[in-house]
């Protein structure tokens, strides 16, 4: 009988013995550079898996360049300036439409935000618009502005306009009534409301419609240089195609990855120092 209680009283024992001691400190490394670290794996595996499909005869390589010859291609293309002189008029393009879409879209949105009546009178037209696709827009915008300059920077505007408006929207009409009242009872004014409370509260929420706007802007533009024109990254990957040069087309595919890659990063800090005041209210 003795044994039966003596078993349990050891185990539990044990169990508090286990309890007490402290958790193994994670590696201070791993923990600065777990991201970076998996990061580095992840896309190594992703290359890995690409030269296998065309090393392998798995696709051809006449539709699938290696990563390699991929990577001469860009590196050979900004050398002699036939990758790099279709980047920047492309990124020209860009920017112009993405700030204009930027300006309407926010003025718009905190316009329309701040009523109650625009909002209802905007909703029907705004969930028009909004799910219309751009391919299917692209006569349009040629027929109105034909296929110079104008038609790929409005297309680029129409793109990046409709997640900024609506992300401004919903931040603006959903800033806390509480923050608000309290102002009003301050003997705030209109405008000190506006840029004090309203336009703060509304920003982190804004974000994420420009960055989402940030990604369209590239999409839009290739799809409306490829309606034609004489210089862009669009004009260059099809040629590529229709020449069969393989290496190149995906080359300038590459070069689109990399600078929306550069787009992201800029906005990541852009947002960081733009709302580094709401990580001092938050635990993130």
């Amino acid at each position: 009988m003795a044994t039966t209680i003596s078993e349990p009283l050891r185990d539990s024992e044990a169990a508090t013995d286990r309890d007490l001691i402290p958790p193994k400190a994670p590696n201070p490394w791993l923990a600065k550079f777990d991201r970076l670290l998996y990061g580095v794996i992840g896309l190594g595996l992703f290359l890995l898996l690409w030269w296998w499909v065309v090393a392998s005869g798995q696709v051809s390589d006449q539709y699938l360049s290696t990563p390699q010859d991929t990577f001469a291609a860009f590196v050979d293309g900004l050398s002699d300036g036939t990758l790099g002189s279709q980047i920047w008029p492309s990124v020209q393009r860009a920017v112009i439409g993405f700030v204009i879409a930027l300006v309407l879209g926010v003025a718009l949105g905190i316009l329309v935000g701040s009523f109650r009546i625009f909002q209802k009178l905007a909703e029907p037209v705004l969930l028009f618009f909004r799910n219309l696709s751009l391919l299917a827009l692209l006569p349009v915008f040629v027929l109105f502005f034909g296929i110079g300059e104008e038609s790929k920077i409005a297309i680029v505007v129409w793109a990046c306009f409709w997640p900024i408006f609506v992300n401004a929207v919903s931040a603006v009409s959903g800033v806390e009534r509480l923050l608000l009242n309290a102002a009003r009872t301050l003997g705030a004014g209109r405008f000190y409301i506006f840029t004090q409370v309203v336009l703060p509260a509304a920003i982190p929420a804004i974000f994420p419609g420009i960055r989402l706007a940030a990604a369209n802007a590239f999409t839009a533009l290739v799809a409306a240089e490829l309606v034609g024109g004489a210089q862009g990254i669009g004009i260059y990957i099809n040629t590529a195609s229709l020449r069969y040069q393989t290496p190149q087309m995906y080359a300038g595919i590459f070069a689109l990855g990399v600078v929306g890659i550069i787009v992201n990063a800029i906005l990541t800090v852009v947002e960081w120092r733009v709302t580094s005041w709401q990580r001092g209210l938050t635990s993130k």
